[in-house]
């Protein structure tokens, strides 16, 4: 069950896919990989949704045992309504006094700051949510219905994907039983060993928070891929440059990623925060290529680029990218996106004619999202409401698509691509 809110309100997905609530449209969002927050654009009220998961066999006790680590020195503590959802819930409400703890005798030298708190608790199967909201100076009933109407418009996923650790452990009993010759490991940055090759299972963990009934097809054909990697001869690991040169494509990538964990690739970095970097297209996979191919293959990183750009204007001469373009003179401002997925559709905007073809619809400038590898949404410059509004979708899809590689705005003109500042 569900309350009616605003319909303006923006929606935010919770981690791990787990749930998504509503929040007012002003309100600031700060969120991590166990919680969110939500707070007043003045500061004075802020909502921490805290997610904890419990294994169903464990016995669990859903009284808030926790206050004396969230509210150390507290007072007038009771009981609350619990919320108006579906889900079992409790609350309790009281008053605390935040920040260090003082001595005792200067707690009585000096005036009490007490503010006013209410946690609940609800469960879902394994997972445990508190909400803990806190409001400065005088009590506002606004603000306190505000809150409570975020935390009942709470929805939860139909299956709950497991936490990251729970899935990474997955992984590994399942690559150890299909490949049993081959000697798996896993390290606490979710990264798989297989053999000699190593994959980082976070893009795979966010399809799977889409998809948590679809755990072996997704896993299956990238361990697979991984393993024939074991089986590749020399032609394959130092190709010659002839046999590669026409399936060699350019890959947008995450500037911090790639300097973490793709050093030995050749990568050129681009605009905001992104680098690219080059692959070899296979029939069901890709792989990086890496610098010391250069010297052997006798090209500077400059002519693999040339290559990539060309192989890549070829490939959408052959797999034509389908638009889907909203929006005109009437309706308002156009919107333009990919009709399918596709592992290059964002690189097409290191093209040059690709920004032509874009600006005949939108206009000599325009401003791009690419929150994932796959998709992109293009926008004119017609209003700034709707930019502002696809700024906040494409935060919340880079959060949580896979492959993702940016929450920012680009800005595409005659000049080139650079990043689209903030309003």
């Amino acid at each position: 069950m569900s309350i009616n809110v605003p319909e303006q309100w923006p929606s935010i997905i919770g981690p791990s896919n787990w749930f998504q609530v509503r929040r007012p449209t002003h309100w600031r969002v700060e969120a991590d990989s166990s919680t969110v927050q939500v707070s007043s654009s003045d500061g004075r009220v802020s909502l921490t949704i805290h997610c904890l998961w419990i294994p169903e066999e464990e016995a669990v006790n859903d009284s808030l045992n926790g206050l004396e680590q969230l509210f150390p020195v507290r007072r007038n503590v009771h009981e609350i309504k619990p919320l108006r959802i579906s889900q079992h819930s409790i609350g309790l409400e009281g008053e605390a006094m935040l920040g260090p703890e003082t001595p005792w005798w200067q707690r009585v030298l000096t005036k009490r700051e007490w503010r006013r708190w209410r946690v609940w608790a609800i469960r879902e199967g394994s997972l445990r949510v508190v909400a803990v909201y806190l409001q400065e100076g005088e009590f506002d009933p606004e603000s306190d219905t505000l809150v409570r109407m975020t935390l009942e418009s709470i929805e939860f996923a139909p299956q709950l994907a497991e936490p990251p650790g729970i899935f990474a452990n997955r992984v590994l009993e399942f690559a150890r039983s299909e490949f049993k010759d081959l000697v798996c490991e896993l390290d606490d940055k979710m990264q798989l060993k297989l053999g000699e090759s190593t994959v980082n299972l976070f893009n795979f963990y966010r399809s799977y928070t889409q998809s948590p009934d679809k755990f072996e097809e997704i896993i299956q054909p990238a361990l697979s891929a991984l393993a024939d990697v074991q089986r590749w001869g020399d032609s394959k690991i130092s190709p010659k440059l002839e046999n590669i040169r026409e399936r060699i494509m350019p890959m947008l990538y995450p500037d911090h990623v790639r300097s973490a964990q793709y050093k030995e690739f050749v990568c050129q970095p681009w605009v905001g925060d992104l680098a690219v970097l080059y692959v070899v297209d296979e029939p069901q996979a890709y792989w990086f290529i890496r610098a010391d191919l250069l010297p052997i293959w006798n090209l500077s990183v400059e002519d693999l680029h040339e290559i990539a750009m060309q192989n890549l204007e070829a490939y959408f001469d052959e797999n034509v990218m389908e638009l889907v373009v909203t929006g005109d003179e009437e309706e308002g401002p156009k919107l333009v996106l990919p009709q399918r997925p596709d592992a290059y559709n964002t690189a097409r905007l290191l093209s040059p004619s690709f920004h032509e073809s874009m600006q005949e619809i939108l206009g000599r400038e325009f401003v791009v999202g690419i929150p994932n590898r796959d998709f992109f949404v293009a926008l004119s410059l017609d209003s700034e409401e709707m930019i502002d509004q696809i700024r906040h979708k494409v935060a919340e899809d880079f959060d949580r698509m896979d492959h993702p590689l940016s929450s920012k705005l680009l800005l595409v003109s005659l000049d080139g691509v650079s990043e689209y500042g903030e309003v």
